[in-house]
């Protein structure tokens, strides 16, 4: 993020911290979501299809360390196969063996060929098909590689399309998000680590959570709240996209600083949130990538929780695994218990609706990019999904 950029956030932080009490970003006004966007299969099959389809920001580019490394990933419900050739080139695929449909690779690592557990057939790191163990039974089939998907690496982001005709433009996937995120050098992080794990709520709830300040306050009253403050938070928007700016305590730090020495990111935690279900957040001296994808029902999700390191970080691992297990219990045992509770609420018919608060922008913008975009994937129009109360 370039210094210009983080002078004029502190400015707006230091007008809400000075301003009156509750001063915060705004949208200009509430905004009503029916409670069936989280409960109704009908909708959840809309949002599985529109996943595969659309560009899916699934990791930085520390996810494919080096040449000849490989990594899966989850796209909606289709499990993807990435990898980085000997010539560094990325490439992405169904990860689906051409034989008997067998997942040909789990997790990541390193390897110059790929071959499946099942019956041993081999590809190479384009997805092109190496080997058929026992090849004079198959002379009569066509060497049928992996099924290949549209990828972009750009700005140490990696991008994938689940929908093997799909065309990825690189000028648009950031919706000019990318003058912020490009200083920051996102392509030398390395991979720490990756937590996968599914609970019982739709899979937006996980988004949610993120995309508000409000709760600190209450739900980590004893966590995040003595670091962070919950009254006031900014936001801005990126096309579809959102990033929200949380003030750390510590901004106060700066109040005696001349503009020349004062830096934004290490007194707050920034968080991008990219359509349709990714969240990318700068935390001081690290990445967290948050994705959520549905789960058979409206009622599950299946996450993956990735944190990212800088290549010059000086502290050992056991300082990461503090800082990622930390991560892991705060969100599991807060959010996620309390994002069951809600998911719950939204099928006893106490509502029709939830409603967005005002103070509440990037909430109501990751759910009216969501609607925009599900009505551009919609072979026939369907009635509104979010009105402004």
């Amino acid at each position: 993020m370039r210094s210009d950029t983080q002078l004029k956030l502190i400015d707006r932080i230091n007008t809400h911290r000075r301003g009156e009490r509750g001063a915060t970003d705004t949208a200009a006004s509430t905004l009503s979501v029916p409670t069936t966007d989280y409960t109704d299969p009908a909708r959840l099959a809309e949002e599985r299809r529109l996943l595969h389809a659309t560009p899916s920001l699934v990791g930085l580019s520390g996810l494919l360390p080096g040449p000849e490394t490989y990594a899966t990933v989850n796209v909606g419900d289709r499990s993807v196969l990435l990898t980085r050739d000997a010539n560094h080139q990325v490439h992405a695929m169904l990860n689906v063996c051409s034989h008997r449909a067998a997942e040909v690779a789990d997790s990541c690592g390193a390897a110059a060929r790929l071959t499946c557990p099942y019956h041993g057939w081999t590809y190479h790191l384009d997805g092109t098909l190496a080997a058929r163990r026992r090849a004079q039974f198959f002379d009569d089939v066509p060497n049928v590689g992996l099924t290949r998907l549209p990828v972009v690496e750009q700005h140490g982001l990696l991008w994938v399309s689940a929908t093997p005709d799909f065309s990825l433009d690189a000028d648009s996937l950031l919706g000019g998000a990318e003058d912020e995120l490009a200083p920051l050098d996102l392509g030398s992080y390395r991979l720490f680590d990756t937590r996968q794990y599914s609970r019982r709520f739709n899979w937006k709830l996980a988004v949610d959570t993120f995309c508000e300040a409000y709760h600190l306050g209450t739900l980590h009253r004893e966590t995040l709240s003595p670091m962070i403050h919950s009254d006031f938070a900014l936001f801005d928007r990126f096309g579809l996209h959102g990033r929200m700016v949380a003030a750390r305590r510590s901004i106060t730090e700066l109040d005696d600083l001349p503009p020349d020495d004062q830096q934004l990111l290490p007194h707050t935690t920034v968080l991008w949130f990219i359509q349709p279900n990714t969240v990318l957040i700068h935390q001081q001296d690290h990445i967290q990538l948050f994705r959520s994808n549905p789960g058979a029902t409206p009622d599950e999700n299946n996450l993956a929780a990735s944190l990212y390191v800088p290549p010059d970080a000086p502290q050992p691992d056991r300082y990461w695994r503090k800082h990622f297990d930390l991560l892991i219990e705060v969100t599991d045992s807060e959010d996620f218990t309390t994002a069951a509770g809600v998911q719950r609420g939204y099928h006893s018919g106490a509502h029709s609706h939830v409603v967005f608060g005002r103070n509440e922008p990037a909430l109501q913008h990751y759910h009216l990019g969501l609607a925009e975009l599900l009505s551009n994937h919609r072979d026939t129009p369907a009635a509104s999904t979010v009105s402004q109360l």
